[in-house]
């Protein structure tokens, strides 16, 4: 009857692997996307449980004094959270000319050493970030970014390394993804292991298109690098789809929901962003409008990591909505019952 019973019990974990994401007992890992710190001092996401959480930095970060204090601030915090990192590196800021400027491979992995050096307890990272934007310089060179890969696999060998990740937007706005994958992974003469993807267009449009084309694409696993619903923006793209706050919390539940059970190959979604800084951002996709208050879509991840079995921390914060269930409501013995201070018998 023992060895039966732990037949049985190896049978269940055995099954337990094979479920789809999306499924109870198997989820994908959420994290949230913002170089901003309000998050870390945020009950209303401490309260959710959240281990991993995004950055998105320059590759020569360590050299601008400005983004070099910034980063300083987000890694402590993220640290004193007790979250991990994901570090994304980008060009550098400046006009068009100075985005598209890459640097040599040499430059690059010195920068990535130096990097390793001051922050060695940081293990993940991504190569470049939507290498196939044409504002990227990357977009027409590949073979560069396949060396930055290489070099960052060589430099630490025990760290998570996604490839570059991808933008889904069509053609008219970055080169089409499938071709400039097949044209890294020729370079590189290896598969990767993990890809980054910032599915944004597939997602707001509620389709699976462009999320399957990366997968029938590549063989490794699939961070949602950077993704989730619109509420507003005005960043001169002219790839269209709806927007609102309402629209937003669809989105997302597709993406934690539908996208996600699409293959047990795609591991991680880090929705950006967690606030809104004003009513005139020129992108909103935060959880946490400018005014400060939640949007229905944080109410679609409480509610989806509590199903998932990642119980909020109510004393924390009781705003998630498992949490206001269990807030007492006024009653006989309240403070307006009958027995309160402002009742009959009370002071």
């Amino acid at each position: 009857m023992r060895r039966r019973r732990l037949i049985l019990a190896a049978l269940c974990v055995a099954c337990a692997l094979l479920l789809p994401a999306g499924i109870a007992g198997a989820h994908v890992l959420v994290g949230i996307g913002d170089n901003k710190t309000e998050l870390f001092s945020d009950p209303r996401f401490l309260a959710l449980g959240i281990t991993q959480v995004r950055d998105d930095v320059p590759w020569d970060v360590l050299q601008i004094p400005y983004e070099r204090v910034a980063l300083a601030r987000w890694l402590a915090d993220a640290q004193a959270d007790g979250l991990t990192p994901l570090i994304t590196f980008d060009h550098q800021g400046g006009s068009v000319r100075t985005q598209r400027k890459l640097p040599s491979v040499k430059q690059f992995s010195k920068a990535f050493q130096a990097f390793r050096a001051r922050y060695p307890w940081v293990t993940q990272f991504e190569t470049w970030d939507e290498a196939n934007f044409y504002l990227e310089g990357t977009s027409t060179d590949p073979q560069r970014a396949a060396q930055y890969y290489l070099a960052l696999r060589r430099d630490c060998p025990r760290c998570t390394i996604l490839a570059s990740d991808l933008l889904d937007v069509p053609k008219i706005e970055a080169v089409p993804m499938v071709s400039w994958v097949h044209a890294f992974i020729h370079y590189a003469h290896v598969q990767p292991e993990y890809w980054g993807l910032n599915n944004y267009f597939g997602a707001n449009r509620l389709e699976t298109t462009t999320t399957r084309q990366l997968l029938h694409a590549v063989k490794g696993k699939i961070w949602f690098a950077e993704t989730g619903g619109i509420v507003r923006r005005n960043n001169a793209s002219k790839v269209g789809f709806k927007q609102g706050a309402a629209h937003a919390a669809t989105v997302d539940r597709f993406i934690l929901h539908k996208l996600v059970a699409l293959s047990p190959r795609i591991q991680r979604v880090y929705l950006y962003e967690w606030n809104a800084q004003t009513a005139h951002d020129t992108w909103d996709s935060a959880l946490i409008s400018w005014t400060g208050a939640p949007r229905p879509a944080y109410d679609v991840l409480a509610n989806t990591l509590d199903a998932w079995g990642i119980t909020p921390d109510c004393s924390i914060s009781d705003l998630p909505p498992a949490c206001v269930s269990l807030v007492p409501s006024p009653g006989s013995t309240g403070s307006t019952g009958s027995t309160g201070p402002t009742a009959s018998t009370g002071s």
